[in-house]
């Protein structure tokens, strides 16, 4: 997306050119019966490739906490928000949304609900080999650790009402992201038809570093 952004090139465009070579690579697999492939990946490429994904997820939630400590800073005095009550009626509840900075307390609440959820899952986990209750019944509860865990600290977020914190905006009805931009329909040559054409050959390369991932989590975890 920051590639597409800082070249001026559509970016979802770029993404159905890449679905159109992903196709491609998969026939191509399918046909070669690609899948003897498999006897060559060994269970220590299959905690390599765990350790990568479990490394992107933990880089992303603390990269998303130092974008809200940066956005919502803990300071001892919180200056009174004059101007945003004084344009209340010019601004749609959307920009107001986005442009909500410097509210009390948000950091530490979502510290808070990042390591509630993570401590939370992480004891259910051990649970499930302690001696509480039955066998079956700690490995239900080991099993959903962290959609209990996710539950449990959301149900915490809603009842402090006082406190903003982050949330998914979702549209009443389905519609596209941009209605006023594009359909549903997306041109595989732009909206304008100035998709250049190395790009549409350049999409194979992220093309082929999905198919890897794909061909490598369904082989891995079959």
């Amino acid at each position: 997306f920051q590639f597409c952004q800082t070249q001026g090139i559509e970016y979802l465009t770029g993404r159905v050119w890449i679905g159109l070579w992903l196709i491609v690579f998969i026939f191509i697999i399918v046909a070669a019966e690609g899948s003897f492939l498999v006897r060559y990946i060994s269970p220590f490429t299959q905690e390599i490739f765990a350790f990568l994904i479990s490394l992107i997820f933990i880089y992303e939630t603390f990269y998303k906490l130092y974008k809200v400590f940066a956005e919502h800073p803990l300071l001892k005095f919180y200056p009174p928000n004059v101007q945003s009550g004084l344009n209340a009626s010019m601004l749609s509840a959307d920009a107001m949304s986005l442009g909500i900075r410097m509210q009390p307390n948000t950091a530490l609440l979502s510290l808070i609900l990042m390591l509630g959820t993570f401590f939370i899952a992480f004891f259910m986990r051990k649970f499930k080999n302690s001696r509480f209750l039955g066998g079956k019944a700690r490995r239900i509860i080991g099993d959903f650790g962290i959609p209990i865990s996710i539950l449990v600290m959301v149900l915490v977020d809603y009842t402090i009402t006082d406190t903003y914190t982050q949330k998914l905006n979702v549209p009443s009805g389905l519609s596209v992201t941009s209605p006023h931009k594009r359909g549903w329909f997306i041109h595989p040559m732009g909206s304008s038809g100035t998709f250049p054409m190395w790009m549409m050959f350049a999409s194979a390369i992220p093309a082929l570093l999905v198919f890897i991932l794909i061909f490598m989590e369904t082989q891995i975890t079959t």
